[in-house]
C-alpha cells in the first residue's frame, strides 16, 4: 500500500512539473511582466510621432556614448575610476556592461540641448531588471535594460533574464515601453574593450522560458537527521 501511494505521488508530481514547465515555455515577455508586476508593457509604434521622436532621442544619447568608447577604449583603470565598483575578480564584457549602465545617463546630460522629448534619464539604483528609467515630455515611462556582448550570434539562456522579485516591483511603477540596449564590444587587448556597434530591442514580444529552481535554507540543510559526517574543530576532543 505504501509503495503504491509513493508511486502515485511521484507520478502526480511529474505530471504537475511537466505542465508548469510547458505552460512557461516560449511565452511573450509582456505577459510575464503584466501577470507578475501588474503593469502593462506598451509596444513601440515606429509609425507614431511620439515614438519616432523617442527613438531619435535615444539614438542621440546612445550613439554619442558608442562613438566615444569606440575611439577611447574602456580599460580596467577607466572602469575603476568612473564606476568605483567593489573590486572585481576579472574585467570582462560583463563589467563593460556595468560601466555602460552607470555612465550612459551622463550622456543624456551631455546631449540635453539636442533632445526633442526626453526629459529625464535616470539610473535605477536597486539591483535587477530594469537598469534605467526614461521619462518623456508626455509623461510616458520607458524602461531600459543595458547589456553588452562580444558574440551576438552565440546564445545562452541567461543572456537576458527577468526575476519578478521585490526590486523589479519597486522599479516598475508605471505602464510603459520596455527596451533592451545592447552594445557590441571587442577586446582589442587584454582588459581593453571598444564598442563596435549597438542595437535597441523592443522586449514586448520577446519569447522567454522559465528556468525552474528549487531551493531551501540552512535550517533545512543542516538538520541533524540530514548530516552523515561532521567535525567541529572548536571542540577540543576533535583535535586531540
Amino acid at each position: 500500500m505504501g509503495n503504491e501511494y509513493l508511486i502515485r505521488k511521484m507520478n502526480n508530481y511529474e505530471r504537475i512539473i511537466k505542465e508548469i514547465l510547458d505552460a512557461f515555455r516560449k511565452i511573450e515577455f509582456h505577459i510575464i511582466v503584466e501577470a507578475t508586476i501588474h503593469k502593462k508593457i506598451v509596444p513601440v509604434n515606429k509609425e507614431e510621432k511620439k515614438d519616432i521622436l523617442l527613438l531619435e532621442d535615444i539614438y542621440t544619447i546612445v550613439n554619442d556614448f558608442a562613438i566615444q568608447y569606440n575611439k577611447t577604449p574602456i580599460t580596467f583603470e577607466l572602469y575603476k575610476s568612473l564606476v568605483n565598483p567593489p573590486k572585481p575578480k576579472s574585467f570582462r564584457s560583463n563589467e563593460v556592461g556595468v560601466f555602460a549602465d552607470k555612465i550612459i545617463p551622463s550622456f543624456f546630460e551631455k546631449n540635453k540641448d539636442k533632445l526633442k522629448i526626453i526629459k529625464s534619464f535616470q539610473r535605477l539604483s536597486l539591483n535587477g531588471y530594469p537598469d534605467e528609467l526614461i521619462i518623456d515630455q508626455y509623461g510616458r515611462a520607458t524602461y531600459l535594460e543595458v547589456k553588452t556582448t562580444t558574440r551576438r550570434n552565440v546564445g545562452s539562456p541567461r543572456d537576458f533574464f527577468f526575476s519578478p522579485l521585490k526590486n523589479s516591483k519597486k522599479k516598475i511603477k508605471d505602464d510603459g515601453r520596455h527596451l533592451l540596449l545592447c552594445f557590441d564590444t571587442f577586446e582589442q587587448k587584454e582588459k581593453e574593450f571598444i564598442v563596435t556597434g549597438w542595437c535597441l530591442i523592443d522586449l514586448f514580444n520577446i519569447k522567454v522560458s522559465m528556468k525552474p529552481e528549487f531551493n531551501t535554507d540552512n535550517l533545512e540543510l543542516y538538520k541533524k537527521e540530514n548530516i552523515l559526517l561532521e567535525v567541529n574543530l572548536t571542540d577540543e576532543e576533535e583535535i586531540k
